[in-house]
């Protein structure tokens, strides 16, 4: 037997990693608690890890050469035709989250332009006037001495936003709505990937009845939009928005316009990306901000010293580094997009080890993010570690070509936000209130976010 077909016959090695039961693998450990899970799995077996669910194999990637590989250097190899985005799907439909190849790129070439700096600058007028009426509202709370969710009301925020900036649209009046089939939609997807087997959603069990109803729920708050959309533009013509952009939008080869399904698609998908992530991300920021005194006072001084009392403009962001730290802090401990699936189309190695086709890989920005080679005290909420940051080890909206369209839109955004919220209030967590994460399709908290709500005395 020559060399090559010693080579060719000798054993192809997995990663390490737990064994788990003979029939279901790791799915036990999975439901139990992920992110323990994952977190637990980096620290014993390195940053390379192989899990089992049922017949299918799946690494967990935990270094940034590894990731880059997946991500950058042999992209192509890794699409997103995975269980995860087959679950979402089911929602959102066919959509930037969850196509891949060339009808991934037809899309992210029609979106893109939107969200270029120059146009997203011209949202900030927007954001601050929502969250200077949402300011309003908390003052009458706080005179009642009534403490808010703060989840709830980023939730109620950004989709507010998210409605005005991106489609033009007054959507206040169906954030209840939209509010409460969220959770149902999420929870309903993530569990899927929990079980081997699912029964199809047309099975009228109570779960399935409670999904189709909070999806049609969402439908016509998308369906209601378009159809304004469409009258407005009857009326007065073209828009400005994304919206009016995807109205207008042709086929490359065909010259038709998108259909009803596609429009469809793409508004829920922006509608919902769009303001969940920030969201929870502001949540866990203002979470964070009350467990840390020093770090609230540092953002507080900053947010006066460059403010005074009037609201924030573009050109103020600059001059609000720190606020800029602290958000960026809370996206390392608690990144919205905290796992990240890619299935494997050809057989691949990193780091020597096999990773066989059809398989998977999951990168959980949750542990990369608190990985000790490369974060000091990497538990420790301390905004001042980005003033020199690394980008190595830190991806709160994911890597290579398909970083996060609304990056710059998010971070310009929560900083608006915060900065008013530190301008306007403390914020300090109901005594006996638990906050616990809750890791589904984003990484929202379980309970909520009930906080009392002190006006700044300037103190």
């Amino acid at each position: 037997m020559g060399l090559l077909d010693a080579m060719n016959t000798a054993p192809r090695r997995f990663a390490p990693g737990p064994k788990g039961h003979w029939l279901l693998g790791n799915l036990n450990e999975f439901r139990r608690d992920v992110l323990g899970f994952l977190a637990d799995s980096a620290r014993r077996y390195g940053d390379i890890v192989h899990y089992r669910v049922g017949p299918q194999h799946i690494h967990l990637l935990n270094h940034p050469d590894h990731i880059a590989h997946a991500l950058l250097g042999n992209h192509r190899n890794f699409d997103k035709k995975t269980r995860s985005a087959a679950a979402i799907r089911k929602g959102t439909g066919e959509s930037l989250l969850t196509s891949n190849g060339e009808v991934w790129r037809r899309q992210r070439r029609q979106t893109q332009p939107f969200f270029h700096r120059r146009n997203i600058s011209g949202f900030v007028e927007d954001m601050t006037t929502a969250t200077g009426a949402m300011l309003k509202r908390w003052r009458d709370a706080a005179a009642k001495g009534q403490p808010l969710d703060i989840a709830s009301e980023m939730m109620r925020l950004t989709y507010g936003i998210v409605g005005r900036t991106i489609f033009n649209t007054d959507v206040g009046a169906d954030a209840q709505a939209v509010e409460r089939a969220m959770p149902v939609v999420l929870a309903h997807t993530f569990g899927r990937l929990e079980r081997l087997i699912n029964l199809p959603d047309w099975v009228p069990t109570l779960r399935n009845r409670r999904y189709r109803q909070a999806v049609a729920d969402i439908d016509a708050v998308v369906l209601r939009i378009i159809d304004e959309h469409r009258q407005a533009e009857q009326a007065t013509g073209p828009g400005r928005d994304l919206l009016s952009m995807l109205l207008h939008i042709q086929d490359e080869e065909t010259g038709e316009a998108l259909s009803d399904a596609q429009l469809r698609n793409a508004t829920l998908t922006l509608l919902l990306a769009g303001h969940e992530t920030t969201a929870n991300a502001l949540a866990w920021t203002f979470y964070l901000l009350s467990q840390h005194p020093a770090v609230e006072r540092q953002l507080r001084d900053e947010v006066r010293a460059v403010l005074g009392d009037r609201p924030p403009t573009l050109d103020d962001l600059a001059l609000l580094p720190y606020t800029k730290m602290v958000i960026k802090e809370a996206l390392r401990l608690y990144p919205p997009i905290w796992i990240i699936e890619r299935r494997v189309i050809a057989a691949d190695t990193i780091a020597g080890y096999h990773l066989p086709a059809g398989s998977a890989v999951i990168i959980a920005p949750y542990v990369l993010h608190r990985h000790p080679e490369f974060w000091d005290k990497p538990e420790l909420f301390d905004p001042s570690r980005f003033a020199n940051p690394t980008r190595a080890a830190y991806m709160p909206f994911g890597a290579g070509e398909r970083y996060c369209i609304g990056s710059e839109f998010a971070l310009l955004e929560a900083q608006l936000i915060t900065a008013m919220v530190a301008q306007s209030f403390r914020l300090e967590l109901l005594p006996g209130h638990r906050v616990e994460p809750w890791p589904n399709i984003t990484l929202r908290m379980r309970h909520g976010l009930l906080m009392k709500l002190h006006p700044d005395s300037g103190t």
